[in-house]
């Protein structure tokens, strides 16, 4: 079968990217550019479930969506936490909602078919009656799941290399950034809806040029990142930007003590996982947020922040960190990316020049925003 072929980005997105504009605007809303996201990129692909901490029981499971997909994880038998997609084997109604616990068997509200824990099927009403029928041809359909730092990821191809392995420094700089991260424990969330395209939220998350010269909160972000100290790594899929924090004094928050975890000293820290995954800290806060980017149609964004810490509550002084970027940073942001995507509409706009510099080691550089579009693009041409 012939695959489906898109015009990704215009002829305008070069190789090199300090000659080089941005995709032209099309690539920002196409429906047809979103599908071929969700096959090549979303359904193929590692992404952030949710952490260990939130599945402590056997039995105990969560449900989420993953491009169009219903999947749950569930802490089995074994204390280990298996995948699969939402979906009754018999005549395809969803078997969970939400989060809790199955106890010791996941029943389809539908005809009361019965599964145990690892997907295999425990019972079907009337089965000895059918001809031919046998519970042993019957499982759920197992996703990938890993788990790297108490994080769980899901990849809905089963047979995927696990992202240990795909991507060995994404582990290795979380656990540099916060060795505790296994012991966190999720705190609370904040969720903005945003008319854009994930594309543009991501893009807006990983350059630092609009921090100088946007709203204010981004002008007060630039004193919560000493921007002397400012640096950054591309590995692949990875991209890590690292810089101590501002002085107390400056900063927009309270900062009460010292950090709990016992990492790298650099006060403020993002790793960033394509395609749309960020875990963060922040200087003076004693807390992880995953930053998560999550594409719900070709011109909205779900944007769930999940904070994670130490104990169930967090200090005051990361309370108010948290309250700053809920409320203050947050909100702008979510302005700034709306405007976006309604100028690339206007039949004033094609496509815009990147800032690059010549040697792309600048961090105000948007060198960042070519990388992250060159694997999308690739991913898009090769189909996963």
């Amino acid at each position: 079968m012939k695959r489906h072929r898109i015009s990704k980005a215009g002829d305008g997105f070069t190789e090199d990217p300090a000659n080089s504009f941005t995709p032209d605007a099309p690539y920002y809303f196409d429906p047809d550019v979103y599908r071929a996201e969700m096959r090549s990129i979303f359904q193929r692909n590692w992404t952030y479930f949710c952490h260990a901490s939130q599945l402590p029981h056997e039995g105990d499971y969560l449900t989420g969506e993953i491009a169009g997909q219903s999947v749950y994880v569930v802490r089995g038998h074994d204390g280990g936490i298996g995948g699969f997609f939402n979906v009754c084997q018999h005549r395809a109604h969803q078997l969970l909602s939400g989060s809790g616990n199955v106890r010791n068997v996941i029943r389809c509200p539908y005809h009361s078919w019965t599964y145990e824990l690892d997907g295999s099927l425990r019972g079907a009403p009337k089965c000895e009656a059918v001809l031919n029928f046998r519970r042993e041809d019957v499982r759920l359909k197992p996703v990938g799941v890993d788990i790297i730092g108490g994080f769980v990821f899901v990849n809905l191809d089963p047979q995927a290399a696990p992202l240990s392995e795909a991507v060995p420094h994404f582990g290795e700089k979380l656990l540099a950034m916060c060795p505790e991260a296994e012991q966190l424990r999720y705190v609370t969330r904040q969720d903005f809806a945003i008319k854009a395209n994930w594309k543009v939220v991501v893009e807006n998350f990983l350059e630092n040029y609009h921090s100088f010269y946007s709203g204010p909160a981004h002008r007060q972000l630039s004193d919560v990142i000493d921007q002397d100290s400012y640096r950054w790594s591309i590995e692949g899929k990875v991209i890590e930007f690292l810089g101590r924090g501002g002085s107390a004094e400056n900063l927009p928050y309270e900062m009460k003590g010292q950090r709990q975890f016992t990492g790298r000293n650099d006060g403020f820290q993002i790793v960033f996982l394509w395609p749309n995954m960020a875990f963060l800290i922040l200087p003076g806060a004693s807390m992880l947020l995953v930053f998560l980017m999550v594409p719900n149609g070709p011109e909205a964004t779900a944007e769930p922040l999940l904070y994670f810490g130490l104990g169930d509550e967090l200090d005051a002084g990361t309370a108010s960190a948290v309250e700053w970027f809920n409320t203050i940073l947050g909100p702008e942001d979510v302005e700034i990316v709306e405007s976006v995507q309604r100028g690339l509409h206007s039949l004033g706009y094609q496509r815009g020049r990147l800032m690059a510099d010549a040697a792309c080691q600048e961090a105000w550089s948007e060198h960042f925003l070519h990388h992250f579009n060159r694997i999308n693009i690739e991913a898009l041409e090769s189909g996963g």
